[in-house]
């Protein structure tokens, strides 16, 4: 299994997850004194969605770092001293695994670039790996007999989310995210952040991404 999995944003959501309009029809606020105040908030509430869920809500680029040996291929029924060193390398009859997203919904794939120990960086070509994009969340695996050494790492970039406005968020998600930002309005810090509250918690649940294992 992967070593490490680091995911940064490399281009941000152009838009709110939610309309401040919307927020403040929630909150019934009828004055404009609070909207900048109401802003950092719906950001606060879109990241805390976002992480609970495993999702991005507003289209966003990422970029995901994979480190040492990210698909490991399982060792061949073969006594230990019979292993040579090409065999510790890779061996191609065995599949290796696929690898996940860490973000859903998919929207496009920007390719993989291998990075050596010494920084020298390679493309990997499309014929060079399969994407999985009908599985939640999508996945790739490398294919071909390229054999990933320790020290090398991927950096995968993808584009995940429902879509460019928060007009493409499911209603239950916008619905989620008026209750955090009227969660954070209305306690102002004086607030447990241990849990999520259970009406936006219920509203998420079905979107809630859970997996077991590698």
């Amino acid at each position: 299994m992967p070593t490490t999995l680091v995911l940064r944003i490399k281009t941000p959501p152009t838009n709110p997850a939610i309309a401040l309009d919307l927020v403040k029809r929630h909150l019934r606020i009828d004055h404009d004194e609070d909207d900048s105040l109401l802003g950092v908030y719906i950001n606060a509430a879109a990241a805390w969605v976002e992480k609970y869920t495993g999702r991005a809500l507003i289209n966003t680029e990422y970029t995901m770092a994979v480190g040492d040996q990210p698909i490991a291929n399982a060792w061949p029924m073969t006594p230990s001293p019979l292993l040579v060193l090409p065999l510790a390398y890779s061996w191609p009859p065995m599949q290796p695994r696929p690898m996940r997203l860490l973000r859903a919904p998919y929207s496009s794939f920007g390719g993989i670039t291998v990075i050596d120990p010494d920084g020298a960086e390679e493309t990997i070509p499309p014929t060079g790996y399969q994407l999985d994009v009908a599985s939640e969340p999508a996945n790739f695996r490398l294919t071909g007999g390229f054999g990933l050494l320790r020290g090398r790492h991927l950096l995968v970039t993808f584009t995940a989310g429902y879509g460019a406005d928060s007009t493409a968020i499911p209603f239950d998600i916008q619905l989620a995210l008026c209750i955090l930002v009227a969660y954070f309005y209305e306690n102002r810090g004086d607030m447990s952040m241990d849990s999520m509250p259970d009406a936006a918690a219920s509203l998420l649940f079905n979107y809630r991404l859970v997996w077991f294992g590698a």
